[in-house]
C-alpha cells in the first residue's frame, strides 16, 4: 500500500512539472537539442506590419502568431533607462524628434510610437524590463545592439527571471569577448556573427567551437558559392544551429523574403537546404505557414 502511495505522489509531481513548463521552456529544450529538425522563426523587430516596431504590441502579436523569437534593439535614455529603439534618433518611429539619449525616460513618454505607415498609434516606448516581463515564459528574445550595455541587460534579465530566454549576438572573436566579459559566455545563449569578410574565417569559427559552446552561429553569405557553406557544414557537424537572415538579398545570396512570397521553395526552402535552422524574417506569418506545411515547425 505504501508503494502505491509513493507512486501516486511521484505521478502527481511529474504532472506538476509538466504543467509548470512554459512555452519558452519548450523552445529552449528544442534549441538545445542538436538532433531536432525544428526551424526557428525570428520576427525582425516583431510583427511590425501590424504594430509599431519594437513595441509591446509587436511583441504580443508575435506571440499570438506563434513566432519563436522576436528580435529587438535596446538603447539608453539620458537617465540610463534601457528602452527599445533601433535608431539613435526617435524621428522615424515616434511623434517626437531628436536623439534618444537627449531625453529622460519620463520625457520620452510624451511621445507616441508610429506604425508602418508613419501614423500615430497609442503605443509608447517601452522599457526593456517591461518588455521582458511581457515576454516571460512565452517567447525567446534576440537582443540586438546590446554589447554596449551588456552588463545592464544581464541585470534586467536576471531581475525578470528571463536570462535563458535571451539570445545575444556579437561580431568579436572568442578571445576578444572572453577578455572583455570573462565567464559571461557561460551564463547566456551566445551567437557569434560570421561574415564573409572575416579575417581568418576558419580560426574565428574554430576558436568558438573548441573553447565554448555557442547555441548557434549567425552566418551571412552574399552569393551561392560562398566559402561560408564550408563553415556551415563544420558547425552543423558539431551540433550547433545556423541562424540566417532573409531580410535582404545580400545576407542570404539573394534568397530573401520578398522573393519567397512568390517562390517559397526556391528561397526559404533553399536556405534550409543549405543549413539554416533559425531564420530571421520580415514575413513571419508567411514563413510560419510555409514551415508548417513542410512539417518543420511542430512542437512535440
Amino acid at each position: 500500500m505504501k508503494k502505491i502511495h509513493i507512486a501516486i505522489v511521484l505521478l502527481i509531481l511529474f504532472f506538476d512539472i509538466i504543467q509548470a513548463q512554459t512555452h519558452a521552456d519548450k523552445l529552449i529544450g528544442i534549441l538545445e537539442d542538436s538532433g531536432s529538425k525544428y526551424i526557428f522563426v525570428a520576427a525582425h523587430r516583431g510583427d511590425w506590419r501590424n504594430a509599431p516596431e519594437n513595441s509591446i504590441k509587436a511583441l504580443k502579436k508575435s506571440i499570438e502568431m506563434g513566432v519563436d523569437i522576436m528580435e529587438t534593439d535596446v538603447r539608453f535614455t539620458k537617465d540610463s533607462v534601457l528602452v527599445l529603439m533601433h535608431d539613435t534618433t526617435i524621428d522615424r518611429t515616434t511623434t517626437g524628434k531628436g536623439k534618444l539619449s537627449d531625453y529622460t525616460y519620463a520625457e520620452l513618454q510624451k511621445f507616441y510610437l508610429t506604425g508602418g505607415l508613419n501614423r500615430k498609434t497609442y503605443e509608447r516606448i517601452p522599457t526593456f524590463e517591461e518588455f521582458m516581463l511581457t515576454a516571460k515564459g512565452k517567447i525567446l528574445i534576440n537582443v540586438d545592439k546590446s554589447w554596449e550595455y551588456i552588463d545592464k541587460i544581464v541585470d534586467v534579465l536576471k531581475k525578470t527571471g528571463t536570462l535563458r530566454q535571451a539570445l545575444i549576438k556579437g561580431e568579436d572573436s572568442y578571445t576578444e569577448v572572453n577578455a572583455k566579459y570573462g565567464s559571461l559566455l557561460n551564463d547566456i545563449f551566445y551567437i557569434p556573427i560570421v561574415k564573409e569578410e572575416q579575417t581568418n574565417l576558419n580560426a574565428f569559427v574554430d576558436e568558438y567551437l573548441n573553447k565554448t559552446r555557442p547555441i548557434a552561429f549567425e552566418i551571412l553569405y552574399s552569393f551561392e558559392k560562398s566559402p561560408m557553406f564550408e563553415q556551415i557544414k563544420k558547425i552543423k557537424q558539431r551540433g550547433r544551429r545556423i541562424w540566417v537572415n532573409t531580410l535582404w538579398g545580400e545576407m542570404c545570396a539573394g534568397h530573401e523574403d520578398e522573393r519567397a512570397l512568390d517562390s517559397p521553395n526556391a528561397n526559404w526552402g533553399w536556405v534550409i537546404e543549405h543549413g539554416a535552422t533559425m531564420i530571421q524574417t520580415d514575413r513571419p506569418a508567411e514563413l510560419l505557414e510555409y514551415l508548417k506545411r513542410k512539417r518543420l515547425h511542430t512542437l512535440n
